[in-house]
């Protein structure tokens, strides 16, 4: 649309029509060309006709084409289209509000031009006071000139969205703070429960040692590894000089830990041993506990503590692992010297109790702090749970205490009537202290009674020593005499890397123990043997292929190096079960030719005997003999069989009786 120039003189509407403009719009100043075979705009189109159409459901409605007038052109009234309207392409009526000649408005248009009008005016009438007044201070919007924002206005009603959105934005800073605090407050509550439970356990595991160390069962071993060490450090001091050492506690804390047969496997971790045995906020004397239970063969560290890499720390959750110790066993040590530290032993278990049981109050008042702070409670349930852990707590430590008290250095004796640590105990006979007869003994076994346990309940059987039910510890030697060693095979310096190698190489491996394989492939094969080598040879040896997942790899591998490694033709390294079949084959050969030689001699010996006593039977004639006595009838008597087959075959040379001729008649047997 093109705005018309303002003209003094205005063309007659046949001339605007004919130059292929509206003529309505251009009486209101615009410049509209018109629709294509119609006299005016499609804004001004009123001469197309209204059509009826019918719908599916039978209604009739009106029906336009596109771009049509869609208002009916009544044939009386005013009809003049809005400007503003028309300018923008909106079909609507308007009037001239203003008087002849001003432009026809509708309502909407009107209301806005008036409003705008009325707010201009305002504006002015409130800039000429300001100037009477000689007041420099805005008291209102620059716009509207409202002391409060307008949402009608396009400078204060912006703002008063900006606040709103900043409002609301703060609004949602603040819950998301709220709930970031929630959830950090939750975990916090988690993790302080994860670390009650922690203490809980720890607690349980040394009551359980100490119950168990009465009782006379393996599982209260702990008390005697702690004796061990403690005796191996009071052997190995020079001087009682110094500080309290913490070698005690740390040691009690790695026992405790370990396995509570073998002492295997001990890793409480640097931190949280230090926390257990009491040490304060430093590590240093757990460190230098540790070397010292190197340095007295007490333990050995088979894992190192190591930084995690970025995987592991993913999978584990946590960035170091764990120092490994295997705690040497108990029968290695000084049985003497050992009971000599237990009560040393119970008492250092005792305050570690004692400790944990501290340790397990503070993290209970820290897990009610924070319960509360998330507005729950404890229970009822849970206060009566926490009295009776800490009555059974105290009871375990005092008892402990009362056993190190009373407990008396164990000596030899007979199973009579002791006044030593029997009566202190309330027993009325000392259990037996000296070694268990071997059980290879049958003297021995008559001598003592039977050899099972009583089945008498309730018994106690004082401070004995834990011995495994299902593998009875034999008797232990006196005097420091430790057992030797067994030798390292020759296989273990190049075995382990083979074994390695092959479990790459073979996918059916990777779930066997590496000392297994290592064991198998060792005392079959040499030191020059490869994984590349193995299979090449094993694939060529074999006629059937390997399978994918044996039920048994260990006896499937061992069944693969038996059928490759014994077949007639040699390997390509020198083999040990290779070398040990060609040893026996010679030796069945060997034996096979003795055994061709030995008969060879022996039935020339019969040959030659034969021929210096011609009165004896011969070989040939025992067989012809055997033959005889099968095929003789049954119905004849043992003893006329016997004389005549003694009278056929008596010497050197057998009569035969005749033989019936065809045509002929046998002659009759005459029997004697």
């Amino acid at each position: 649309m093109i705005t018309a120039p303002q003209a003094t003189t205005m063309l007659p509407a046949d001339r605007v029509a004919a130059l292929g403009y509206c003529p309505d719009c251009y009486t209101t100043g615009a410049v509209t060309l018109v629709v294509p075979g119609a006299r005016r705009c499609q804004a001004h189109l009123v001469d197309q006709q209204l059509l009826v159409e019918t719908t599916y459901g039978g209604q009739a409605r009106l029906a336009v084409t596109v771009g049509a007038r869609r208002r009916p052109t009544y044939p009386t009234g005013l009809q003049t289209p809005c400007v503003a309207c028309a300018a923008a392409g909106v079909d609507r009526q308007g009037l001239p509000r203003d008087g002849e000649g001003s432009d026809p408005l509708c309502i909407p248009c009107w209301r806005g031009r008036a409003d705008r009008q009325e707010a201009a005016d305002r504006h002015r009438l409130v800039a000429e006071l300001r100037e009477r007044l000689d007041v420099d201070e805005s008291a209102g919007c620059a716009a509207c000139g409202e002391p409060d924002p307008v949402p009608s206005c396009w400078l204060c009603g912006y703002s008063w969205l900006a606040q709103a959105r900043a409002d609301h934005e703060h609004a949602q800073a603040l819950e998301a703070a709220a709930v970031a605090t929630q959830f950090a407050l939750l975990a916090e509550t988690t993790e302080a429960q994860q670390r009650v439970d922690a203490l809980t356990a720890w607690i349980k595991r040394i009551t359980e040692t100490l119950a168990a160390f009465h009782a006379g069962d393996s599982w209260g071993r702990p008390v005697w590894l702690l004796a061990d060490l403690l005796a191996r450090d009071a052997a190995a001091r020079t001087s009682r000089r110094g500080r309290p050492s913490a070698l005690g506690r740390v040691g009690a804390v790695m026992a405790v830990n370990a396995d509570r047969r073998s002492g295997r496997r001990a890793m409480p971790g640097r931190a949280a041993t230090a926390e257990l045995a009491g040490c304060g906020d430093t590590t240093r004397p757990v460190t230098d506990a540790w070397r010292r239970g190197e340095a007295l063969g007490w333990c050995v560290r088979v894992e190192q503590g190591r930084r995690l890499s970025y995987a592991e720390r993913c999978a584990t959750g946590r960035s170091q692992a764990r120092a490994v110790f295997d705690i040497a066993p108990v029968h290695r040590g000084d049985s003497a010297a050992q009971a000599a530290h237990i009560p040393a032993a119970l008492d250092i278990l005792a305050d570690l109790l004692e400790h944990a049981r501290t340790l397990l109050a503070d993290a209970q008042e820290r897990v009610d702090a924070l319960a509360a702070r998330t507005g729950g409670w404890v229970d009822y349930r849970e206060r009566v749970r926490r009295q009776q852990m800490r009555r059974a707590v105290t009871a375990a430590r005092d008892h402990a205490r009362d056993q190190a008290t009373n407990f008396r250095t164990p000596h030899t004796v007979s199973q009579a009537i002791s006044v030593y640590s029997s009566l202190s105990r309330g027993l009325l006979i000392s259990p037996p202290i000296a070694p268990t007869p071997s059980m290879n003994s049958r003297q021995s076994r008559r001598k003592d009674g039977a050899s099972r346990s009583s089945t008498r309940a309730g018994v106690d059987r004082g401070c004995a020593r834990p011995s495994s039910v299902q593998r009875p510890r034999p008797a232990q030697r006196h005097g420091g005499v430790s057992r030797p060693r067994r030798a390292r095979p020759e296989w273990s310096a190049w075995a382990y890397d083979l074994a390695r190698a092959a479990q790459g190489r073979w996918a059916w491996l990777r779930s066997v123990p590496l000392p297994r394989v290592a064991a198998t492939l060792g005392a079959a094969l040499g030191p020059d043997w490869t994984a590349e080598s193995l299979d090449v040879w094993v694939r060529r040896a074999r006629s059937r292929p390997l399978l994918v997942e044996p039920r048994d790899p260990v006896a499937y591998l061992r069944a693969v190096l038996e059928d490759a490694l014994t077949g007639p033709d040699a390997p390509p390294h020198p083999a040990a079960r290779h070398t040990r079949h060609q040893r026996v084959l010679a030796a069945m050969q060997a034996a096979v030719q003795r055994e061709r030689r030995d008969q060879a001699r022996a039935d020339e010996v019969q040959r030659d005997q034969a021929a210096a006593r011609p009165g004896r039977r011969s070989p040939a004639a025992e067989a012809a003999l055997a033959a005889i006595r099968a095929r003789t009838p049954g119905h004849l008597r043992r003893a006329d069989r016997v004389a005549a087959l003694d009278a056929l075959a008596g010497g050197g040379e057998c009569e035969w009786p005749d033989v019936a001729q065809p045509g002929g008649v046998r002659p009759p047997i005459s029997r004697p």
